[in-house]
This record gives C-alpha cells, sequence and structure tokens, in this order.
C-alpha cells in the first residue's frame, strides 16, 4: 500500500503539470502568472518550496542526532523571520518595481550588465547547489522503496520535474506546489503527531537520561551557543534574500493577496516542521542508531507507522523535493534565458524566441544538476548552507542598499557581491580543511557578510551613483507597494469599502494565526517540560 500511494501521489503530480502547462499562453504567464495567483496559491507554493529535502532530511537528521534544539528550533524561527523579509520586504517591494525575475532589479538598478551578469551568476550557482540536494534526497526515498539504480532515478526525477517547470514555467510550478502542499500539511497534522503518539511525550523527555545534551542548546556534540545562534542568523539571512522565496511574490494578484500570503507563510515555515522534528526525536527512542541520520523519516514512514500514513509521508516527501527542485530549475533557467542570454543581446527576442531560450535553459539546467547529484556529494545539510549562504553574502547587502540608500551605486553593488562570495568560499574552505578555526565555531557567513557591507558602505562612500541610478532610485521611493494598492483599489467600485474590508482580514488573519501560533507552541512547550 505504501509503494502504491507514493507511486499514484508521483503520477498524479505530473498529470496535473501537463495539464497546467497547456494554460500557459505567453511569457507573462510563463514568468508571474499574469499576476493572477489567489492567496492560496501563493500560500501552497511558499510553504512547498520552503519544506524541502533539507527539512525533511537534513535537519530532521540533526534533530534526530543532535536533538532538537541545537539547530532545528532555532532554524525554525531564523526561517519564521527569514520568510517574513522574504515576502514583506525584499519580494513586496520588486513587485511593486515591476521585476519578473530578481536580476531584474539589478539590471533596473544599477545599469550595469557587469553587475546584472554577476548577480545572475552568483543565482545560478546558489540554485543549482540547493538543486543536487533536492535530487539526492530524491535518490534517497526511491532507493528505500525499489532497486532502481541512482543515476536511473536522478534521470527520472529530472525529467519529471521538467514536464511542469520547462512546459508551464510559474503557472505550472505555482499550481503543483499548491496540490503538494496539501500532502505536506498531512504529515504535518497526521502522520508525524501518530508516530509522537505512539512513543509518548514522556519517553521523548526521557532521552536527555542517556543523552544528556540533547535537550539543551549545545546539543549532544556540545558545541558552543555561538554555534546554534549563527545557524540562526544564517537561516534569517539566507531565507529573506533566496530568490526561491521572493520569486513567490511575483505572480500575486495584488498586495492585500501578498501580505495575507506572508502572514500564512510565516506560520507554515515553522508549523509544518515542528511535529517532524519532534517526530525526529521519537525515532530517537524507536531506533537508536539509525546511520546516516538523513535517513530517520524515510525509516519512520517506511517501517514505524501504518501503511496508508506511510505512504502520505513518503509521498509528502517527494512533494517537498519536487517542489522546490522545480522552483530551482524554473528560476535557474529563467536565469540562463531571460537575465543572461537576452540582456547581453543587442536586439530584442520575440515572443516566442523568449519562451524558447527559457525552456532551453532550464533543460540546460537540468542536465547539469543531473550530473552532480549523479556524482553524489555528501551532508545534504551542510551542501545547503554552502549553497544557501552565496545568496546571504552575495546579494542581501545589496539589495537592502540598492532599496533604501540613495548613495548606493553599481561600484559598490560589484564590489559588494564579489567581497561577500569571495570571502565565504575562502573562509569555508579553509575552516573545512582545518587550515583555519574561527572562534566560537562562529560561521563562515557571519564573518564574510561584514566583508560584504564593509565594502558596498567603503566603495559607495569614494564613488556616486550615475544619473540613471539616481533617477531610479527616486522611482523607488515612488513606488510602494501601499501607494500602487491604493491606486488600484480607487480605480474599482466602492473602493473606501474594499480598502476597508481587505484591511479588517488581513488584521484578523494576522491575530488569528498568532492565537494558533501560542496555542501549538505552548502544547509541545508543555508536554516536554521538563
Amino acid at each position: 500500500m505504501t509503494t502504491t500511494i507514493f507511486g499514484l501521489a508521483l503520477l498524479f503530480y505530473v498529470a496535473v503539470g501537463v495539464y497546467v502547462a497547456r494554460k500557459v499562453r505567453g511569457s507573462e504567464d510563463f514568468y508571474v502568472m499574469s499576476e493572477s495567483a489567489s492567496t492560496l496559491l501563493i500560500v501552497g507554493t511558499l510553504a512547498a518550496t520552503y519544506l524541502s529535502a533539507v527539512t525533511l532530511l537534513g535537519v530532521a537528521g540533526l534533530a534526530y542526532s543532535e536533538g532538537p534544539l541545537v539547530l532545528a528550533a532555532t532554524g525554525s524561527f531564523g526561517a519564521w523571520v527569514g520568510t517574513l523579509l522574504a515576502v514583506v520586504y525584499v519580494g513586496r517591494r520588486m513587485k511593486a518595481l515591476g521585476c519578473r525575475t530578481l536580476p531584474d532589479f539589478f539590471k533596473r538598478r544599477f545599469e550595469s550588465p557587469l553587475v546584472t551578469v554577476t548577480a545572475t551568476i552568483i543565482m545560478i550557482v546558489g540554485l543549482l547547489g540547493y538543486g543536487v540536494i533536492q535530487l539526492i534526497g530524491a535518490g534517497l526515498v526511491v532507493g528505500e522503496l525499489t532497486n532502481i539504480p541512482f543515476p536511473v532515478i536522478i534521470v527520472l526525477f529530472v525529467l519529471a520535474l521538467l514536464v511542469f517547470s520547462a512546459l508551464g514555467g510559474m503557472y505550472g510550478v505555482v499550481v503543483t506546489d499548491t496540490l503538494m502542499f496539501f500532502s505536506m500539511l498531512g504529515v504535518a497534522v497526521i502522520v508525524a503527531p501518530w508516530l509522537i503518539g505512539d512513543v509518548g511525550f514522556e519517553s521523548i523527555r526521557n532521552i536527555a537520561a542517556t543523552d544528556p545534551g540533547y535537550w539543551t542548546l549545545a546539543g549532544t556534540a556540545d558545541r558552543p551557543l555561538s554555534f546554534t545562534i549563527s545557524q540562526f542568523l544564517v537561516w534569517v539571512i539566507f531565507l529573506s534574500c533566496t530568490p526561491a522565496l521572493v520569486s513567490r511574490v511575483f505572480p500575486a494578484k495584488n498586495d492585500f493577496v501578498v501580505l495575507k500570503s506572508a502572514a500564512y507563510g510565516v506560520f507554515l515555515a515553522s508549523f509544518l516542521q515542528l511535529p517532524v522534528f519532534i517526530a525526529a526525536s521519537g525515532m530517537r527512542v524507536i531506533e537508536p542508531g539509525i546511520e546516516p541520520a538523513d535517513r530517520v523519516m524515510i525509516v519512520a514512514f517506511l517501517e514505524h507507522v501504518p501503511p496508508f500514513m506511510g505512504g502520505i509521508g513518503l509521498a509528502a516527501l517527494m512533494a517537498a523535493i519536487m517542489s522546490t527542485a522545480s522552483t530551482l530549475f524554473v528560476l535557474a533557467g529563467f536565469g540562463l534565458s531571460r537575465d543572461l542570454y537576452e540582456n547581453l543581446r543587442r536586439t530584442p527576442v520575440s515572443e516566442r524566441h523568449r519562451m524558447f531560450a527559457s525552456r532551453v535553459g532550464q533543460l540546460l539546467i537540468g542536465g547539469i544538476v543531473t550530473a552532480v547529484a549523479i556524482a553524489q556529494p555528501s551532508a545534504i545539510y551542510w551542501i545547503s548552507i554552502y549553497a544557501g549562504a552565496v545568496f546571504g553574502v552575495g546579494w542581501l547587502p545589496t539589495v537592502v542598499a540598492g532599496l533604501e540608500w540613495r548613495r548606493m551605486n553599481r561600484h559598490a553593488a560589484f564590489a559588494s557581491m564579489t567581497a561577500g562570495v569571495g570571502s565565504f568560499v575562502l573562509l569555508s574552505e579553509l575552516t573545512r580543511n582545518g587550515v583555519l578555526t574561527l572562534p566560537g565555531l562562529l560561521d563562515p557567513l557571519m564573518v564574510s557578510l561584514v566583508a560584504g557591507i564593509g565594502s558596498l558602505v567603503l566603495v559607495a562612500r569614494l564613488t556616486r551613483p550615475s544619473p540613471e541610478e539616481a533617477a531610479y532610485f527616486g522611482h523607488i521611493e515612488a513606488s510602494r507597494p501601499s501607494r500602487k494598492t491604493i491606486a488600484e483599489a480607487l480605480d474599482g467600485a466602492e473602493p473606501l469599502s474594499a480598502l476597508r474590508r481587505e484591511y479588517r482580514h488581513i488584521v484578523a488573519t494576522v491575530v488569528g494565526l498568532l492565537v494558533l501560533s501560542f496555542v501549538v507552541w505552548g502544547f509541545f512547550a508543555v508536554n516536554l517540560a521538563f
């Protein structure tokens, strides 16, 4: 039954992707769904994109082996903050500027091919690294169910993903993400709670009797507190500027949809993880010694829940992997075609040419990711940190300064991106090879972020923005999301009533989710208190 449910779910996702692709009529549909997505679709794709192989395999494995608090719980709160910043601050502001992809912002703000190409390369490299993780996760899951060779699994998954990413673009990905989200929700509210109830909170609490550090922020590895804090900040910095989340704002119908989606998305960012991490702790009681620890939830779904729940769990795991991977294929393909190929051409391209180039770009990305994934680089969690950190140190300082600082210019942008990424790669390799040890196991990302910000401020003080950059900054100040929303509402019937109704709906949504958050977190805190 487990294998049957699992297989049917995969076929269903692919079939829906093929159907949705028929609705794509042009590049506006392909890139941003013609800005027609509802709150349900934006919430679904945000949650599905966020919950990936990193969460259900890598971080769940850390919760199992080292304890939920050392990285899992702090990572959840870091994700909470990072998701909020990605949607409400970065994505919402870029949507108001009419951006279709994230490199669009760099192109318009700095009017420099060098800056645009640098930003696009950073995006593609980071997305490729993160995409590899998803495919490795897919190979692990399918490998537990079948005897299919790992390389064959990877090729089949890439082909399945390209069905709705290359054919349907953002339209196909958003719709299939939303459907996948409901299977992930099933794990959080049905499968993981069943596993926790079967083990019992008392048994989960008593893990500390044999592993004293298990329920501490130091974890069983007894790392310093500074390590946990730095990992919390890593997720804040990474998620706040990651293309996978920021780009989800662009298809939204209007600013009210963005704000409501932000509220739901922030809540779900932690709600979808918390039961999984505690269930992973329950597996520590049922079956200690699982190696590698990344397999813990796969073992749980296959061997320690009823077959029907196991099928749901594995289908959700694959949905999480597929949703994130398809997103990365789409965005990296957009980067190759729209942000590199089109921007570097001296002549404009036709609509048909644009669509063809974007699909070819995704096929190229799929081929590259397949080749790297088949090599099976190890340590899923750490690969994700390495890939994701590129956005934090390479993009975040430039994006924030570009939105807020009049003096920001192309020279400062290039200096910040190269200094941030360059120092991060250098420090990461030195620490990984034992040549350098940062105090308190501080993450190299924190040092590189300081290097990126310092370079930005120094160069911006020594140079001046061009007239084009100064003019576009004025456009940014005049393009606040709230102004655009009010202007659109005033064009409709009974504008004041419509604005008042939407405002009350947003307030009710936020208050309701805050109450629900206190209930959920309070329930687990009470039952796991010592």
